[in-house]
């Protein structure tokens, strides 16, 4: 029986629009991150409407574009919080203007308190099965986070590293059975 997880990173916010760093800052939805969840909803609608369980990452920026999902969907459930999908732990990067100096560190895991590239692999890994165990055989929506998704992508293939363009409300997809990743999708925006 195949599990099907699609992981929409939320919409844009303000610290996006300036590059600042933001991993566990409570940040919002800007105007122009409503807009794009919206439509990536519309695009489901049109799509693939149908979905099981809807999951989101316990900060703000997650749970608004879920509820914009669940909403344009005429999705019944509730939104399952769940903190094993939250973002990044950047440690003292948070806040920093994304530039080539702080990337290079953060690819190094030489930032105070900065979650591990490792450990943030794993982390993603393991929460994505975990969540595949417990919905065996549904069709899961979850909202969160850029780094969360590469941790997850960054694990199962190396095509992928933590540079690698992610879209706000960017759709990417994985097949589980039989307790494994058999196909994966990554960076859908249309």
């Amino acid at each position: 029986m195949e599990t099907i997880i699609c992981l929409i990173r939320h919409g844009q916010t303000d610290w996006n629009k300036n590059k600042l760093i933001q991993g566990r800052i409570d940040n919002p939805l800007n105007e122009e991150g409503i807009k794009q969840v919206t439509d990536v909803a519309e695009i489901l609608k049109e799509k693939d409407p149908n979905w099981d369980i809807i999951i989101a990452s316990p900060l703000n920026r997650a749970i608004h574009s879920a509820r914009i999902i669940k909403d344009t969907l005429n999705y019944t459930g509730k939104i399952i919080i769940n903190n094993d999908v939250i973002e990044r732990d950047f440690g003292k990067a948070e806040g920093c203007l994304i530039c080539e100096e702080i990337y290079d560190k953060i690819k190094r895991d030489d930032v105070e308190n900065l979650e591990k590239s490792y450990e943030l692999q794993n982390r993603a890994f393991n929460a994505i099965l975990k969540i595949a165990k417990t919905y065996k055989g549904k069709k899961i929506l979850i909202a969160t986070h850029s780094h969360f998704i590469k941790g997850l992508f960054t694990k199962i293939s190396n095509e992928f590293t933590f540079t690698s363009p992610l879209y706000n409300a960017s759709r990417n997809y994985v097949y589980i059975k039989d307790n494994k990743i058999t196909k994966y999708i990554f960076n859908l925006n249309d």
